[in-house]
């Protein structure tokens, strides 16, 4: 069950604050771990993965994948915003960018149908504001080999702009980085 926060007050509370502050330095010493074991998902076992989608922001900061697993993609919308999951290479973002760039000012009602650009080998969920999207997908075999690497992007119109997107770091089953991870882009544009 979880309880709600409340402020405190008096030695309780300052020893409560300094636990807190030591745990927060020790989380924040020195370059971050390797990923822990992964157990890659399979067409018949797939692996769950969560993206929260906030008002500009995902969690995680970075998301690994296996590739050629099978995931189970919960994307949570926890903004007030709609917002969509594109995972897919540099290209493919910036494709999505381009594609839904007319409609940067749509009429009141539902969220215009984009469509696909050519080639998309991603995959994509458009979630609204408290809502959840489960979407089941299969990592190419070969998307590490990619030089410009991977990401999870929003590109309903300034979202990308605002910086809503993640680098994907692809792994091993031991939680070993197959490759660096790949420099956001910056800007809509990527550079």
């Amino acid at each position: 069950m979880h309880r709600p926060l409340r402020a405190t007050t008096g030695v309780a509370g300052l020893v409560g604050l300094g636990l807190l502050a030591a745990v927060a330095a020790g989380c924040d010493a020195g370059s971050s771990a390797a990923t822990p074991a992964i157990t890659p998902g399979t067409s018949s076992a797939p692996r769950e993965l969560n993206v929260v989608a906030r008002d500009y922001a995902y969690a995680p900061a970075i998301v690994d994948l296996v590739p050629g697993e099978t995931v189970i993609l919960h994307v949570i919308n926890g903004g007030l915003a709609i917002h969509e999951a594109i995972l897919g290479d540099l290209d493919t973002q910036l494709a999505w960018e381009a594609a839904e760039a007319p409609f940067s000012d749509p009429p009141p009602g539902p969220t215009p149908v984009v469509p696909e650009p050519p080639g998309f080998t991603g995959v994509r969920a458009v979630v609204g504001s408290g809502q959840r999207l489960d979407v089941t997908w299969t990592v190419p075999v070969n998307a590490a080999d990619d030089p410009n690497g991977w990401f999870v992007g929003c590109h309903i119109p300034g979202h990308w702009a605002k910086g809503m997107v993640v680098p994907v770091r692809f792994v091993d089953r031991a939680g070993t980085p197959l490759a660096s991870t790949p420099p956001l882009p910056v800007g809509p544009a990527g550079g």
